[in-house]
């Protein structure tokens, strides 16, 4: 289970700063001297499994692309290593905090059946994967389906290579960069009802409606402006570094968080700022 708390939490994060735009989560790259199409598709990281689906115009994108390119790949036994490494504690972490807010913590921890002790326990990201996991309040925590593995599942999937975008090792030290005691603070105050801001969320992306998902996470979103450009500008341009020569040798599908795709910022306006043609696959 733990194997899926680092990329559920830096998923949900990933859904903050959407930007209204075509109602689609599927793109095909294509021009720029490309000979074959790319596709770029956005993922909500994880879902209950009476919720999960995936729509037949990805599956028909995945089908016709020669290689698979995530964030990272979750199934690869190294990082499944370097996850469970990244699980100690950290005694500093509420170093500087107000007791006040620490107090509030641990009631909302206790409130959600989670003992504030689990700090002593495990990290920070964990527990805060563990938070973000409890929000989808899902009949049976054991079925949860995660798009990456279902993706690779896929009868479309068999035999093609899996590539990353970046490290594991680089997202939990993102991770413990973005989330300070601060943060969580901010989060529990922030979040209200998480259960039911999840259930929003994934019904909204589940249908597409962008519009919906841009008014729920760009009121809801606590990061700073700058660990926000951290979380997914910075990633956008260095993953916009390797793309393109990825694209020249293979037809590649880009499954990355939905939130990396749009705004001015996105995937898909910079693939479209290198000259690429971006075209919405709407069905």
């Amino acid at each position: 289970m733990m194997k899926k708390f680092f990329l559920i939490a830096l998923g949900l994060l990933c859904m903050t700063g959407l930007f209204a735009q075509d109602n689609t989560l599927l793109w095909k790259v294509s021009g720029n001297g490309l000979t074959k199409d790319s596709y770029v598709f956005g993922t909500l990281h994880m879902a209950c499994a009476d919720d999960f689906r995936i729509a037949d115009k990805v599956k028909n994108a995945l089908g016709v692309t020669d290689k698979i390119a995530f964030e990272v790949d979750v199934t690869k036994p190294e990082n499944m290593q370097l996850v469970q490494g990244a699980l100690a504690p950290n005694p500093e972490f509420f170093n500087g905090l107000a007791v006040d807010k620490k107090q509030f913590i641990d009631s909302v921890l206790t409130s959600l059946q989670v003992p504030p002790m689990i700090f002593d326990q495990v990290s920070p990201v964990a527990v805060i994967s563990m938070l973000a996991m409890k929000s989808f309040d899902c009949p049976d925590m054991n079925s949860i389906k995660m798009m990456e593995m279902e993706l690779q599942a896929l009868e479309d999937a068999k035999g093609k290579t899996v590539e990353e975008l970046e490290t594991i090792t680089f997202q939990m030290d993102l991770m413990s960069e973005l989330f300070s005691a601060e943060d969580l603070y901010t989060y529990l105050k922030e979040s209200g009802n998480m259960s039911e801001l999840t259930k929003r969320m994934v019904k909204a992306y589940f249908e597409e409606n962008i519009a919906e998902l841009e008014e729920m996470m760009i009121n809801t979103a606590y990061l700073s402006p700058e660990k926000q450009a951290l979380l997914l500008d910075t990633r956008n341009e260095a993953w916009l570094e390797k793309m393109p020569a990825m694209m020249e040798a293979d037809a590649y599908f880009f499954a990355v968080g939905a939130g990396h795709l749009v705004g001015e910022k996105g995937i898909v306006q910079l693939l479209k700022d290198k000259g690429y043609t971006l075209t919405p696959i709407l069905n």
